[in-house]
């Protein structure tokens, strides 16, 4: 991931460049050429604001999914936790000096 957002810092810087240096060289008015580097600079605005957004939807999604996936970690650690406690209260013979605890009984 961050080799793809340093790749779009270089399109961004790079499109920057290229639009003022296009800007400086054409033989415009200076109003004009004012008007159009103020209108370059709204698109590259917009441009990167929804880039923006789009990064932002993603890293949600990611972590919605980190989030699901943890609960679902979580849920079976504690089922599998369950069914080991079960396992040996109900392995341990009646008698043994371990069959009383947990019940209040000390062995």
């Amino acid at each position: 991931m961050a080799e793809r957002g340093e790749f779009l810092a270089g399109m961004i810087v790079g499109t920057l460049v290229g639009a003022g240096l296009g800007l400086l060289f054409a033989p415009r008015s200076g109003q004009e050429t004012r008007e159009r580097i103020r209108s370059r600079a709204d698109e590259m605005g917009d441009r990167l604001r929804s880039t923006a957004g789009d990064l932002g939807d993603r890293v949600r999604e990611k972590a919605d999914d980190l989030s699901r996936r943890g609960r679902a970690a979580v849920e079976e650690g504690s089922r599998r936790l369950r069914t080991a406690y079960e396992r040996g209260r109900k392995g341990v013979a009646p008698g043994h000096p371990a069959g009383g605890l947990g019940d209040g009984e000390q062995a």
